[in-house]
């Protein structure tokens, strides 16, 4: 071959990756095989292994419309269902301990169910209730006193889940969403879709209802301790309390999307999954950015063990892993401002499973690096963000990935740089 037809070999190749192909790009989170392509409303996990994922058919005539229940004993890398039931659309899970658990849901707004299981998620069976309101939420403050949210209102049991009584029924014209939560026994707090927040601070013998500066329709509600909670609902509805949910104020989610679910870590960092988005705060709720997205996806449910580990779930069965927290970490190393951009050469190189990418920016710009294989498939974006000038590095962990050749790419409105390599396992 001359040099000419190799040089030619070579810039059609470096071209084919600078173009990239249309590749479903997921950052930090790993999609898993849940094994259904039914809804999955919700995600809930017992400790680092055991999880269990929510499922409903969308109500397309013929049917069937039932739900199940799925359940992983290897932190999602395998999943298999537990319950199948063709009038049982699941929308919540909860366990009081490693065995008993309770899964809610129904079928029509005025057919709700209660299913229970005594030995870790592997058998359920449906309890018998005096009324039916479809319901979508449960929750268990302590070990026998239970609270679940369906249509009209709030159930109560303080037997584990033996018996239950009507605690609070709120009629509406239309009758469709309510959730419920309690920081105790006796302090719990309910949303009713449009028709508004409820608050108890004696078990649910009485209601007090509050005022909410919106009037969307409300998807979901958590309280990180006694005094700050947070609803989110359609229209990037995103209300903050900080004083037991006596008064809310409005904050920016970034967005304009429907927002279905709202989950924290700890006091500052937290997640909203939203139709095709999840957003991510680390100081409690005043700013908020991207950390996935992908237009495919409608996402329903998040569940975080800690900081760093968590589950997404969303429409026809899709399931995501984070074990970063669902971001990498780009730190600066230097405060001397370069004169100019430059993409360094990886180190260790060869490396297994992880490695480090060090690069310089001149001026404040948009900064996209990402990591591609050997076809040219963009398969890692380890950096998509505004960033001011100065000395950074990534650390990339491979861990996932096979052994072979890779390119890493930084593109900014100025500078674009390509180099190469080496992950050997």
């Amino acid at each position: 071959m001359n040099c000419s037809a190799l040089s030619l070999c070579k810039w059609t190749f470096f071209s084919f990756l600078l173009l990239l192909i249309n590749f479903p790009i997921f950052s930090q989170w790993t999609p898993q095989v849940s094994g259904t392509d039914y809804d999955l409303y919700s995600v809930y996990f017992l400790n680092t292994t055991t999880g269990f994922l929510s499922s409903s058919r969308p109500i397309i005539p013929p049917g069937p419309y039932g739900g199940e229940i799925i359940k992983t004993t290897n932190g999602g890398n395998n999943w298999y269902r537990v319950l199948f039931d063709t009038t049982f659309r699941v929308k919540g899970i909860r366990f009081i301990n490693n065995n008993t658990g309770f899964a809610v849901g129904g079928y029509y707004a005025d057919e709700g169910y209660i299913y229970k299981t005594t030995d870790g998620g592997e058998n359920w069976n449906k309890i018998n209730l005096p009324f039916f309101p479809y319901f979508f939420n449960i929750v268990f403050p302590n070990s026998s006193t239970g609270y679940a949210a369906g249509t009209f209102g709030v159930i109560k049991t303080t037997d584990a889940g033996t018996n239950w009584t009507g605690i609070l029924n709120v009629q509406v014209l239309i009758p469709y969403w309510g959730k419920v939560f309690f920081n105790d026994v006796n302090t719990g707090f309910f949303i009713r879709d449009t028709a508004g927040f409820y608050k108890t601070v004696n078990g649910g013998i009485n209601w007090q209802f509050i005022s909410l500066p919106s009037a969307e329709f409300l998807r979901d509600l958590k309280f990180i301790d006694e005094n700050t909670g947070y609803i989110v609902g359609d229209s990037s509805t995103l209300l903050k309390t900080t004083n037991q949910g006596n008064n809310w104020f409005t904050l920016n989610p970034g967005i304009n999307q429907n927002l279905y679910s709202v989950s924290f870590a700890d006091l500052n960092t937290g997640y909203l999954t939203a139709e095709h988005t999840v957003l991510k705060t680390t100081n409690a709720g005043n700013s908020w950015f991207s950390v996935f997205s992908f237009p495919a996806d409608t996402l329903f449910s998040s569940f975080f063990l800690n900081e760093n580990t968590g589950y997404i779930c969303g429409d026809e069965g899709r399931v995501y892993k984070t074990t970063t927290g669902g971001v990498i970490g780009i730190k600066p190393i230097s405060s001397e401002i370069p004169n100019e951009f430059s993409l360094y050469q990886n180190y260790p190189n060869p490396f297994n499973p992880a490695t480090n990418i060090k690069f310089a920016i001149a001026k404040a710009t948009d900064v996209k690096l990402s990591v591609y294989d050997a076809l040219g498939r963009e398969v890692e974006t380890l950096v998509n963000e505004f960033i001011s000038s100065g000395i950074y590095e990534v650390h990339w962990d491979a861990v996932r990935f096979s052994s072979g050749i890779y390119f890493y790419k930084i593109l900014t409105n100025e500078f674009t740089s390509v180099k190469k390599m080496t992950l050997i396992k």
